[in-house]
């Protein structure tokens, strides 16, 4: 579990994360959400980095140890951070992309191990026919889709240290995404992610979202923490008002098991019919 205690970061002289108590636990979907500007990122960044921009404050813990003893590699082992973007000075092409995965132990794999596993996630995430295309050329799906391919297989235990626990932070992987590839990306990710075990940490701005795919939700709001627990318990109408400004309403989803949420105006009465009017 990577536990985070009384997080605190000051830039600037603001408080950007203030006095934050979260976790992410294997096995599971954490959301954090909040307008912009409430120390999403920050908190991913703080509960990833040993080393954060600012002035910090707070412990993290990753499976009972602080993350500074942690050393760099032994960490990237445990989890992967997959950022809002990344911008490559050169044309790799995918596959290239993908064998970044194997830094942690690129030298305990032999040329055909890599390539190996570069072509079993390239199969997974359905990139076989990308492989040689230059990543800069890609469409901002696929990028995504290449990213987790190289996160995933930098966490591939392959089957040697299956006690081991392995994290995921995914910072807002929706971002610039089309509808039907943000529910793509987000299925694909949780989905392999809870097959794993896996703990995943996602920074989302969509309430459906993360309405379908989370366990464990985290709302911020000015850097405070508004609300942090089971999707059950604190998805409510009163957290989402108070975290984002807008009323809504909460139903039942018509087709997944899960809530379907409407936002409204804050504060403005409910004008909209029951049902749509019928064509005459």
């Amino acid at each position: 579990m990577i536990r985070g205690t009384n997080l605190t970061v000051r830039l600037g002289g603001r408080v950007i994360l203030d006095g934050v108590d979260c976790t992410v636990r294997p096995g599971r979907v954490t959301v954090v959400m909040g307008k912009n500007g409430a120390g999403k990122s920050t908190l991913l960044n703080r509960l990833a980095s040993r080393n954060s921009e600012g002035a910090v404050a707070g412990a993290v813990e990753v499976d009972g140890r602080c993350l500074s003893v942690y050393d760099p590699k032994e960490l990237g082992r445990k989890r992967a951070v997959l950022a809002q973007s990344v911008h490559l000075g050169f044309p790799l092409s995918v596959a290239e992309v993908v064998e970044i995965g194997c830094y942690g132990r690129y030298d305990a794999l032999t040329t055909r191990q890599r390539r190996e596993r570069v072509r079993h996630y390239l199969d997974l995430l359905e990139l076989t026919d990308l492989r040689d295309r230059s990543y800069p050329t890609l469409s901002g799906g696929e990028q995504k889709r290449v990213l987790l391919a190289k996160c995933l297989l930098q966490l591939d235990h392959d089957g040697t240290d299956q006690k081991t626990n392995h994290y995921l932070l995914l910072d807002e992987p929706t971002a610039a995404l089309d509808v039907e590839q943000q529910y793509r990306f987000v299925h694909l990710a949780t989905g392999l992610a809870r097959e794993r075990g896996m703990g995943v940490f996602a920074v989302l701005h969509d309430l459906n979202l993360a309405a379908r795919f989370a366990d464990d939700l985290i709302f911020l709001k000015g850097g405070k923490l508004v609300a942090a627990g089971p999707k059950a318990s604190v998805l409510t109408k009163t957290i989402i008002r108070t975290t984002f400004d807008v009323d809504c309403l909460i139903q039942a989803h018509p087709r997944a098991d899960c809530p379907l949420i409407t936002t409204l105006p804050y504060e403005q009465p409910n004008l909209a019919p029951a049902c749509a009017p019928q064509r005459t």
